[in-house]
């Protein structure tokens, strides 16, 4: 049930900024062509920026950068499975708990999070589970999958 509201606010919310896009796209097609050619900002996910609209994400951040210097400093099996849980506790934090909205990189980041825990253990069903969630909201906009532009 939560799953679902999620993902009804976020298909909601990335209906929005779909709307205002094609109206910047509309715009963008009446100006100069040396003007419409250039390349759309990207967004900032970093955690610098997000900080400033929720706080909370810098400890998700520094727990991230504690077990990924403690897995640095000693690759094993315990240090690896911390950073693991590091990055899926930001991740789901992003995605379910943060005040950040779609629109400021709340999904775009959460996605980022899981990738790097994927990226510790692919075998993982959830982590891989949240992924397609997050992607398959973004396709169903017609959105661009971040870091598949």
């Amino acid at each position: 049930m939560k799953n679902t509201i999620v993902i009804l606010s976020a298909l909601l919310a990335l209906s929005a900024c779909g709307q205002k896009q094609e109206a910047t796209t509309d715009s963008a097609a009446q100006q100069p062509a040396a003007t419409a050619a250039q390349p759309a900002a990207k967004r900032d996910v970093s955690t610098a920026t997000l900080v400033k609209i929720d706080e909370d994400i810098q400890q998700y951040a520094d727990a991230v950068d504690a077990a990924k210097a403690a897995y640095e400093a000693q690759e094993n099996e315990a240090n690896k499975t911390k950073l693991f849980k590091a990055y899926v506790a930001f991740g789901d934090y992003m995605q379910y708990d943060s005040n950040v909205s779609p629109r400021e990189g709340k999904y775009h980041r959460a996605l980022l999070e899981y990738r790097n825990a994927l990226a510790l253990n692919p075998d993982d069903q959830k982590v891989t589970g949240e992924i397609t969630q997050i992607e398959d909201i973004y396709r169903s906009m017609g959105r661009p999958i971040p870091g598949q532009e």
